[in-house]
């Protein structure tokens, strides 16, 4: 008896972007001052800053780190190095600014806007009172952008605020990194979803570029042109960051993951699995350092990598990656926060259990499908999430399971039908059409299942290249192209792997399978090439796999 989960509503765990427009110009700004210049300062591990202030001498190095921390999104460690501060100088009001703003992380969706106003009220108990604290007109108009961010209202119009007051702070004060940075990160926040971001984008992306020719050890620089760029059309532009960014902040477990972002794009395997992992290492140390549970690591970057390994054929160490999240699942109550995108006074609210369970459902698909060890999931009832059950339906088809495929395309049907949630249902819908191929594939029915394959790669084609690890968790266009090439149809293969390559570049499963079908339609020299490629992505892979041993094989029978 079959024992498919009917909880798969609980969906796979995507963020949903915010939509949110320009807020109108406000009736006055301060009025212009300009700081004083100052040259950046070096903070240990976390880069270069430049913040003039009021506040007093003895207090700058915590300030400093705070906002360094800000920047690599270290909000907990912000949080402590700006109580510092404010211990030194009890009437910095920047200070008070920096450990407000520590409680809301804009680009991860999570606030605690309570939290914020606590803090400014420490500072003063009215808007007047506390910007009576603010020594400068420019500090004063750093203070009003987050009364403006923790003011009345939702979610949505509170950020417009923020965002339109950081913009009237930063056209004020063109010189100041600070402004400019706060001022770019906030139209992140607002971005609308997929190429519609792309104007925004670019702006943001151009004004952290200026500061970060200005100071190329600026943490927030770097950091905020991999988010700016983290678009499919934008990636490329991203590239000198990314390959900087680690190197300016190594002390942020975020910092080191952020060039990720901008690898996996474009399909650089190895330096995207080499930052994860360096990521992954600093947040168990984090943890240690701070006497938090195994649970507070930053699972974000461990999926990462886990990826990350499966394109360089290194399964062993993704399989290892699995044991750490059941390892953190066994001792997590489902109450418990989980780390990944830490959260608020060092006790996080994380990702929570329910999406690290998720998560772990992608990863088992996702070392499955590309390690093709279908047997590993023989006899295999339940699942976590849409990725697993996809992954459970693709190993008994290539078992021969039709009981269990049937069962799985049931399960899709439910997941893809009106009012689930629209991340889900998108798709759970394109995985369906997937699934059925395969199904009437298995059955001789080549044109049926071509037909579903049509519909899976129109409804795919719809959705905004992947920025991490693609989804569906099996690209549409590279199964395409692997049942034409078994019914022997090895040209029209080819442009469906040169589709899913363009799609999600360097993929490894696409890349052996447009040498192979190129080396199907005769085309010895694109099939060398594309084989060459192979190997390079697999240069360090776990041994006796049969995959090198077919490249390996392919290339020295055409070198004689």
């Amino acid at each position: 008896m079959l024992r498919f989960a009917s909880a798969l509503a609980a969906g796979v765990g995507l963020s949903v972007l915010s939509l949110v427009a320009q807020a109108p110009p406000p009736k006055s700004r301060p009025a212009p001052q300009r700081p004083a210049a100052s040259t950046p300062a070096a903070v240990p591990s976390l880069g270069a800053v430049s913040f003039p202030n009021a506040g007093a001498p003895a207090a700058q190095q915590a300030f400093l780190r705070g906002v360094a921390w800000l920047h690599s999104f270290g909000y907990e460690d912000a949080m402590d190095a700006f109580r510092e501060a404010q211990k030194v100088d009890p009437a910095f009001a920047l200070a008070y600014w920096g450990e407000a703003l520590s409680f809301d992380q804009p680009l991860w969706y999570m606030e605690e806007p309570d939290k914020g106003r606590a803090v400014l009220r420490k500072l003063g108990a009215t808007p007047a009172e506390r910007r009576a604290k603010a020594k400068t007109a420019r500090e004063q108009g750093y203070l009003a952008a987050v009364e403006a961010l923790y003011s009345e209202g939702d979610t949505r119009s509170r950020h417009l605020k923020y965002s339109q007051a950081m913009g009237t702070l930063a056209a004020a004060h063109p010189e100041d990194d600070e402004a400019q940075l706060f001022y770019a990160l906030s139209l992140l926040s607002v971005l609308p979803r997929g190429d519609q971001s792309v104007p925004q984008r670019q702006k943001a992306g151009t004004m952290a570029e200026a500061v970060f020719r200005k100071n190329p050890q600026h943490p927030g620089a770097a950091h905020y042109i991999i988010h700016a760029y983290d678009h499919g059309a934008l990636a490329p532009k991203a590239l000198s960051a990314a390959r900087a960014y680690a190197k300016i902040a190594p002390a942020a477990s975020h910092a080191l993951h952020m060039p990720a972002h901008t690898f996996v794009q474009l399909g650089y395997w190895e330096e995207a699995a080499v930052t994860d992992r360096a990521s992954w290492d600093t947040s168990v140390q984090w943890a240690a350092r701070r006497g938090l549970p195994n649970t507070m690591r930053d699972f974000h970057s461990l999926t990462w990598l886990h990826y990350e390994w499966t394109q360089l054929g290194r399964f062993r160490e993704a399989a290892g990656a699995l044991v750490l999240v059941d390892e953190a699942l066994k001792v997590a109550r489902p109450t418990d926060a989980i780390g990944g995108h830490h959260y608020s006074d060092a006790i996080g609210r994380g990702i929570g259990v329910e999406s690290l369970r998720l998560d772990r459902g992608s990863m088992r698909a996702r070392y499955i499908i590309e390690s093709e060890r279908w047997g590993e999931m023989r006899g295999q009832g339940s699942f976590d999430g849409i990725d697993e059950l996809f992954a459970l339906g693709m190993s008994a088809a290539m078992l021969k399971d039709r009981g269990r495929v049937e069962a799985v395309i049931q399960e899709l049907r439910i997941a893809a039908a009106p009012g689930k949630p629209a991340e889900l249902r998108e798709q759970a819908e394109i995985m369906l059409y997937e699934m059925q191929a395969i199904h009437l594939f298995a059955q001789g029915r080549h044109a049926d299942a071509f037909a579903e394959m049509d519909r899976a790669t129109a409804l795919q084609a719809r959705m905004p290249k992947p920025i991490g690890r693609p989804y569906p968790v099996k690209g549409a266009d590279e199964l395409y192209g692997e049942l034409l090439l078994e019914a022997g149809r090895a040209q029209a293969a080819i442009e469906w792997f040169e589709k899913a390559l363009r799609r999600t570049p360097n993929r490894s499963r696409s890349v052996i399978g447009l040498a192979r079908a190129k080396a199907a339609a005769g085309d010895a020299a694109g099939s060398r090439k594309a084989y060459e490629q192979f190997l390079q992505n697999w240069r360090n892979a776990d041994p006796n796999l049969p995959e090198v041993a077919e490249a390996r094989g392919a290339l020295r029978g055409r070198a004689h």
